[in-house]
């Protein structure tokens, strides 16, 4: 027969999942108080120079943002695409292996690509990042490599990494700007299944959302007309 709980140990199940979120709620402020004052990782340097190219992305007619990654950093990726999308900025997520398969077609010039990456190595994501960063359009003298770093590149995507790894790593070497999503450790003691670490990524790309959405003076109005379905569309309409 199945087990059945006693209220006991279904009051253990509760606290612990009580734990867990308050676990995840203390990385998620840990990740902020890092950016706002680190200096020794230069996470908040860094920040700022994703935040200019993801900003030059968002200024510039017919560019959007392209999420990549595998396994759940890929399914992390089409959350954040999906919300920028339905709050004013152009956005698609593409995996990793299928890119350099012919999914490479929907990147432009201009666009931000976005690499998740926890580990910072992932070989799909590290071979698709060296693809890209030699991928030009247009005459290969119209601009350079060192224009990236600056907030502008004319004939290539820009390339910035999200993860838990330092830049120095396989993919933050091809990078042009990187974004700290690092944690202490996930949920699991057992399995270092993602966990608390998905859900920091989660939050700092909602929170980049915002802020686009912000730059874009999306409202109410523009809200709603990509919202004409469901609970949430009725509410607003």
């Amino acid at each position: 027969m199945p087990k059945r709980d006693t209220a006991d140990e279904l009051d253990l199940s509760v606290r612990s999942i009580a734990d867990s979120l308050r676990a995840i709620s203390e990385s998620i402020k840990q990740c902020a108080d890092r950016i706002e004052s680190d200096t020794k990782s230069n996470a908040h340097e860094m920040l700022q120079r994703a935040l200019r190219l993801i900003y030059k992305m968002a200024d510039t007619r017919g560019a959007k943002m392209v999420f990549t990654g595998v396994g759940k950093s890929y399914l992390i990726g089409k959350k954040l695409a999906a919300t920028m999308t339905s709050v004013g900025t152009p956005a698609i997520c593409i995996h990793a292996t299928e890119a350099v398969h012919g999914d490479l077609g929907m990147v432009h010039p201009l666009d931000c690509v976005v690499l998740l990456s926890y580990s910072g190595a992932t070989d799909e994501v590290v071979h698709l990042a060296s693809v890209l960063r030699t991928m030009r359009w247009g005459h290969p003298n119209d601009a350079d490599d060192n224009g990236c770093t600056a907030g502008f590149c004319g004939n290539r995507a820009f390339l910035v990494g999200m993860s838990g790894a330092e830049m120095d790593s396989p993919l933050g070497k091809l990078c042009d700007a990187w974004i700290d999503c690092k944690v202490d450790s996930e949920l699991s003691s057992v399995v270092c299944a993602p966990t608390t670490s998905s859900n920091v990524t989660l939050a700092m790309g909602d929170a980049i959302s915002m802020l686009l959405m912000a730059r874009r003076n999306f409202g109410p109005s523009d809200f709603a007309r990509n919202h004409p379905g469901g609970q949430l569309g009725q509410k607003i309409t």
